[in-house]
């Protein structure tokens, strides 16, 4: 009994000594100027390109209270399964039988708990599951008639390791996660990670962004792993986001998007532009864009994939069950489609020099041309206006009603129209039947809106670029492009076509403007690039083709003969 009372007097003395180094550890030291004491100033206030701008979203509000606060907060209770040991965890020994006394006990430097008349117990980088076993079975050896509990009081702080986008050491707790810390050091989650870097005489301004998807961290023990906060977020997996270790060293890439992007848009929660990381799918994807509103057609997805270094893509056609993992690349482009019947939905698709080339969803008879090519990022600086077109695809019965109507009064004109002019007049008109007519220049540098056509379902905006060219066919020697050199005429690029072949008719040669089809001979236009020139072949009248002339005339004299005579007779009677 008297040894047991020694005990308990010097765990009481033990513990008046330990609770006055407690007070004195878990202080708080004032660090809420980290930031600023790290690089001699204060963070800036300047505007510049958000990336990953949902960043908000993950991290939540931050502000220098609950940045550095006496306490540390938690996502729940801690998982004794999962949390591991280290050294300045703060543990509380209970020991309870004939008198109660609970003793604070530190886990010292070499990873060892010293519990008084009993020894030193090591503890580090076991669970803490596995601490609480080895403690108290080792204090029940001792005093095997008490009931023994050993509790994780305080997680412990240490120095994590930064280096990448921003380098240095940073005060971290088991508790914490690489979002936290990441959450510590760029402040203000609004605008991830803005610095100014200072020289003697003056500033230079870098707007940076660290990369929420592709830190890499490194353990003690020289493992690593990828950290992708966003997935994690997605998957509530924690090897996406561990938590942190002593020792540990974590590497901040800066995002470069233009060089590692992916793109989803349509009827998706929260479209746009995202980081890609290694082993991306189709899955992956739609959870960056937060899932599917309530009006996407989940099976319905196109996929745009560059061909390397060309502009054209190459698209897939899939559905979300069926190709979850699917692989996704840089660069690829994703759009959701909307389900058919919503509020009337329609969609047109938008190619070649605007930033975003793809398919859009617009208003049914309330879009304009203007506003989907703001949707798509504006014109890139090789658009070239003069050589863009509209491209609409009528319904058949409105197809088939017009074609009739044309080859109507096709008919009626067969007495004074040729059969060679008849064969122009069709293939001018198939070449620009799907074609809208719009000035893109008056709509883009005048303004005009009247160029700004109401779009329909599933018209397509091609935005060309200049190729720099005037196409030369028919009679002449050497039919093909020519390169375009402003100011000249006609007879230069006839010349460089090799000149007229034997069998044109130089008198005819025509220009026809590359968008509106329309002909025009030469000297009444200016010759643009992208437009072409027509030699057509001299046309010799055979005997044939005289007597069908002859007999359409004198069908229509005799006509007009009939018809003055029966005018003639019912005047008389």
């Amino acid at each position: 009994m008297k040894s047991f009372i020694y005990l308990l007097l010097a765990l009481a003395l033990f513990g008046l000594i330990n609770i006055s180094n407690a007070d004195a550890q878990v202080k708080k030291t004032d660090n809420d100027d980290s930031f600023e004491s790290m690089f001699g100033y204060g963070s800036p206030d300047f505007s510049g390109s958000k990336i990953n701008a949902d960043a908000p979203s993950l991290f939540g509000s931050l502000t220098d209270a609950n940045v550095h606060s006496n306490v540390i907060p938690l996502e729940g209770k801690i998982n004794p399964e999962k949390y591991i040991v280290g050294p300045n965890d703060l543990f509380t020994l209970g020991v309870y039988g004939f008198i109660n006394q609970q003793v604070p006990l530190y886990v010292s430097p070499e990873g060892t708990v010293i519990i008084p008349t009993v020894g030193e117990v090591m503890v580090s980088d076991l669970t803490l599951a596995e601490a609480r076993s080895r403690v108290i079975a080792t204090v029940k050896k001792r005093y095997y008639s008490s009931d023994v509990s050993f509790t994780l009081t305080m997680p412990r702080t240490f120095i994590v390791k930064v280096s990448g986008l921003t380098q240095g050491s940073f005060e971290a707790t088991s508790t914490m996660r690489i979002s936290d810390l990441v959450k510590r050091i760029f402040y203000d989650t609004t605008n991830v990670s803005r610095f100014i870097y200072k020289s003697d005489n003056d500033r230079e301004h870098f707007i940076t962004q660290p990369s929420l998807r592709n830190i890499e961290l490194i353990r003690d023990n020289g493992t690593r792993r990828n950290v992708d906060i966003y997935k994690y977020y997605m998957t509530n997996d924690d090897k996406y986001n561990p938590t942190l270790l002593d020792g540990d060293m974590i590497k901040i890439p800066n995002v470069l998007l233009q060089n590692n992007y992916i793109t989803v848009t349509g009827a998706v929660q929260l479209g746009g532009t995202y980081e890609w990381a290694p082993g991306d799918n189709l899955e992956t994807l739609i959870g960056l864009g937060r899932g599917f509103d309530m009006h996407a057609e989940s099976d319905s997805i196109l996929l745009y994939r560059p061909y390397g270094e060309a502009k054209d893509f190459e698209i897939f056609e899939l559905s979300y069950e069926r190709d979850k993992d699917f692989e996704i690349k840089p660069y690829d482009r994703a759009f959701v489609k909307f389900k058919s019947d919503y509020k009337k939905k329609v969609t047109v698709l938008v190619l070649g020099e605007v930033q975003r080339p793809g398919y859009y969803p617009i208003s049914f008879k309330t879009t304009r041309i203007k506003d989907v090519i703001e949707m798509a990022g504006g014109l890139t600086e090789n658009a070239y206006l003069p050589l863009s077109i509209l491209f609409r695809d009528y319904d058949l019965d409105y197809t088939e009603n017009d074609t009739a109507q044309i080859l109507i009064n096709q008919r009626a004109n067969d007495v004074i129209v040729s059969e060679k002019d008849k064969d122009n007049f069709w293939s001018d008109f198939l070449a620009r039947r799907n074609r809208v007519i719009v000035d893109y220049e008056k709509l883009f540098k005048e303004n005009d809106q009247t160029q700004n056509v109401i779009l329909e379902d599933k018209d397509i905006i091609y935005i060309n670029d200049n190729k720099n060219i005037v196409y030369v066919y028919g009679q002449v020697q050497a039919e093909g492009y020519i390169p375009y050199k402003p100011g000249e005429d006609v007879d230069y690029y006839i010349e460089r076509a090799g000149g007229y072949s034997l069998a044109a008719d130089e008198g005819n040669t025509r220009i026809i403007k590359f968008n509106s089809r329309g002909w025009y001979e030469p000297g009444e236009v200016e010759l643009r690039s992208g437009d072409f020139i027509y030699v057509p072949r001299e046309s010799k009248i055979e005997f044939k083709d005289w007597i069908t002339i002859v007999a359409q005339i004198s069908a229509a004299i005799v006509g007009i003969i009939s018809a003055i005579l029966i005018y003639v007779n019912t005047k008389k009677d």
